[in-house]
């Protein structure tokens, strides 16, 4: 797999079932435009993988979720909004995020953002 250190421990946490990784159509073609850029292609082609590789490691990994409401939260970086709409369809109470848009927000309504790192201290306390 392309993602490697934590990321890769939420993604093998959610193979093991012990938590649930949540995404929308929005969110999967947003991960499929990033894995046009040249500066990815190159990581994953030398790994000799290919998009359509790692787009099907997700979707095994993921549940998807219908959203229905349009929201306009993330006012410095609107297209960051999916990422709200979908923890808000979904009721989760985590989004998980490296991007700094939505860590400053920290949370919406019942939903907390937070870091990778933070996230994987939760699942650690919870075994």
């Amino acid at each position: 797999m392309l993602w490697g250190g934590k990321p890769a421990e939420i993604i093998k946490a959610a193979e093991q079932k012990k938590i649930s990784i949540l995404t929308s159509e929005e969110i999967i073609a947003e991960i499929r435009q990033v894995l046009t850029y040249p500066k990815f292609k190159k990581i994953y082609q030398a790994e000799g993988l290919r998009s359509e590789d790692l787009i099907e490691t997700v979707l095994k990994t993921v549940k998807f979720v219908k959203v229905t409401t349009k929201l306009q939260v993330v006012l410095e970086h609107p297209a960051d909004d999916k990422f709200i709409e979908c923890a808000k369809a979904a009721e989760a109470p985590y989004i998980v995020s490296g991007d700094n848009h939505l860590l400053k927000i920290a949370s919406y309504k019942k939903t907390q953002i937070i870091s990778v790192n933070e996230f994987l201290k939760l699942v650690e306390a919870r075994r």
